[in-house]
């Protein structure tokens, strides 16, 4: 089954411990691209939260969002760095006597307060395992909500092929229909004209000499091959989009063979009807094109 390269996940997990959110945004990508924004204290799981997700998305870009709540942590373990604390007021002092601005005791405690550094909450030991059982458990959640979303938005993308492929089908078969007509219209022609031709120069037409040229006419307007691989090819797209594996990029390679061939058959058949359908077909391919940019 198909599967779009967009979609949203959220996953939750809480204990009395700890709780956890994870939400997954997913966009079209070459490749595949992991983004993971968490806490700090989480990047000893960043590896497995990786490896957790490219298991699962084998492409586009993923933008991982990780909020955390330890309810274990001691609020009231904060610590204040002294020295620091004095070179700040030291350093405010001087600042005030350099511009001749009066301060008072209020605002430079004030400022030792807000300074980086000087008062810290000691962040206690955490348990790397712990907490990955717990993280993993919403990480499947918002991966599985996920690739739900993936899945409807695939099944949308697999009728609207399916509705191309199946109207490209019937331009073929336009095509396939008109293809015998065109050297027996072109001998016409060319017959009518060389006809005239030698009239004017009171000579005859040779019929052994016509003939070869329509023949070779006939041999550089056939698109039997092109027909044939197309055929092919659009049984290797369907083939393709009902597989359960990734089909992205397999499809981006038949809609280039499936354009190259079309254009082909544009430039043997010499037939302005051909052409006309040709062109119809091209369009449709390029919809078809549009459409799989969005597939994983």
């Amino acid at each position: 089954m198909l599967k779009s390269m967009t979609g949203f996940g959220r996953g939750d997990f809480r204990d009395d411990k700890h709780s956890f959110t994870i939400e997954v945004k997913a966009v079209n990508h070459r490749y595949n691209d992991v983004v993971v924004r968490m806490p700090r204290m989480l990047n000893v799981l960043e590896d497995k939260i990786r490896r957790g997700i490219l298991n699962k998305i084998s492409r586009g870009r993923l933008d991982v969002f990780i909020s955390m709540e330890d309810y274990t942590a001691d609020k009231s373990n904060v610590q204040v760095d002294k020295q620091l604390a004095l070179a700040y007021q030291k350093a405010f002092r001087e600042i005030s006597f350099l511009t001749c601005c009066n301060s008072n005791e209020s605002q430079e405690l004030l400022y030792v307060l807000k300074a980086p550094d000087v008062v810290t909450q000691k962040e206690q030991p955490l348990d790397a395992e712990e907490l990955w059982s717990k993280l993993e458990q919403a990480l499947n959640i918002a991966i599985t909500n996920l690739i739900m979303m993936r899945k409807a938005e695939g099944n949308n993308i697999y009728q609207d092929l399916l509705n191309r492929i199946n109207l490209l089908r019937n331009l073929l078969t336009k095509i396939e229909q008109r293809a015998p007509l065109v050297p027996v219209e072109a001998q016409k022609r060319i017959t009518e004209r060389i006809n005239e031709l030698l009239k004017e120069h009171n000579n005859v037409l040779d019929p052994e000499r016509l003939a070869q040229e329509i023949a070779i006419f006939a041999d550089k307007a056939s698109i039997t091959e092109e027909i044939v691989r197309l055929k092919s090819h659009f049984e290797q797209f369907i083939k393709t989009i009902q597989s359960q594996q990734p089909a992205g990029r397999k499809l981006d390679f038949l809609v280039q063979e499936l354009n190259r061939e079309v254009n082909t058959i544009a430039s043997k058949a010499n037939d302005f009807a051909i052409t006309t359908v040709a062109v119809d077909m091209k369009s449709e391919i390029e919809k078809i094109r549009e459409q799989i940019q969005n597939i994983e």
